[in-house]
């Protein structure tokens, strides 16, 4: 390796490091930054169909637009996160009388508390809530900075390209240029097709009349944003649920089958044609991505890192020595497309 690949390698171990410690103020300011991006792409998208409309003031109205449902949607998730607190114990009590009804081949029946025994659950439990509180936590902080990157867009834009210009060269303002559109395409398509999901999911269970379906198509749309299995996770939370709301296995069933239907005639008939090239990452790179950037930033990670995979992969393919781990992490094997879509 020469030694410019080996000096972005070190300086890639020191910063992941640095993204551990001071993950407490770098992923809300991640998340606001993605959030802005997504802000200033459908606002673009409604100027360019209505041309005659005034740029900023479209920019205005879908600022706050987006910020609105945010601030409803944490008021939907804290209510119904206290809910689930509340139900907890007859959850668990309701699993154990389902567990009884499993038989062992040495006699007995299982419980959590003997699954408990083979397994330590009360350390991942602990770190899971622990994440979950640092997320609910970072949420205030991610308005905040949100509301200062979109009043000071103007002098950031200013700022980057006086930077580009005194760096004399167009590298940086190509990884820039891609990591931005990258991140626009992934984020919009992502959350079409996650509302589709969403609505469908919230059908299914009002259907069946699962209590709360508000408060769980919510949390399906945001494990739509996870690649591969984030509706898959998202819906055992329901599924949970109607085991303690209905007396039968069949509610429980029916919302479980019904929500992957869903999510699997979206994922086949329109994601396709939606995506084209706006997720241009492996399977498998999703994956490992989503388990680097959770170890990294907790829950928040899990959410943020296929964009920021996306900005990485734009910027591995700058390097001669390096582009091979860019050619790894894309799904077509070309990490830098020739023209970022419109």
């Amino acid at each position: 390796m020469s030694k410019t690949g080996a000096s972005f390698l070190v300086n890639f171990a020191v910063a992941a490091g640095l993204l551990y410690v001071f993950s407490a103020v770098l992923w809300p300011f991640t998340l606001a930054l993605v959030l802005a991006i997504l802000i200033t792409s459908l606002s673009d998208r409604v100027v360019r169909l209505l041309p005659k409309a005034r740029p900023w003031m479209v920019f205005a109205i879908t600022a706050v637009i987006v910020g609105g449902i945010i601030v409803a949607s944490m008021a939907v998730v804290i209510g119904g996160g206290a809910r689930i607190v509340e139900r907890m114990p007859a959850m668990m009590a309701r699993i154990d009388q389902l567990l009884a009804l499993i038989h062992l081949p040495g006699g007995g029946v299982m419980s959590l508390a003997a699954l408990a025994q083979k397994v330590e659950l009360g350390p991942l439990a602990d770190g899971l809530l622990t994440s979950v509180q640092n997320a609910s936590a970072g949420l205030g902080l991610t308005l905040i900075f949100l509301f200062f990157l979109l009043l000071s867009k103007p002098m950031i834009e200013k700022r980057i390209d006086q930077i580009v210009a005194s760096r004399g060269g167009q590298g940086l303002a190509m990884v820039l240029e891609r990591s931005f559109s990258g991140v626009e395409r992934y984020m919009y398509v992502q959350s079409i097709t996650g509302l589709m999901i969403a609505f469908g999911s919230w059908v299914v269970m009002r259907a069946v009349g699962l209590e709360s379906a508000l408060f769980w198509s919510l949390v399906i749309f945001l494990f739509a944003y996870l690649p591969v299995l984030g509706v898959l996770a998202g819906s055992v939370g329901p599924t949970l649920f109607a085991l303690l709301q209905f007396p039968t296995l069949t509610p429980a069933i029916a919302i479980f089958v019904g929500i992957q239907v869903v999510s699997s005639i979206v994922g086949n008939l329109v994601l396709p044609k939606m995506q084209a090239d706006s997720q241009n990452i492996d399977p498998a790179a999703s994956l490992i991505a989503v388990g680097m950037w959770t170890v990294l930033w907790g829950v928040p990670g899990a959410f943020l890192a296929i964009p920021l995979t996306l900005a990485l992969m734009y910027a591995l393919a700058q390097y001669d020595d390096l582009r091979w781990l860019a050619v790894l992490i894309s799904h077509d094997g070309d990490p830098t497309p020739m023209e970022p879509a419109e």
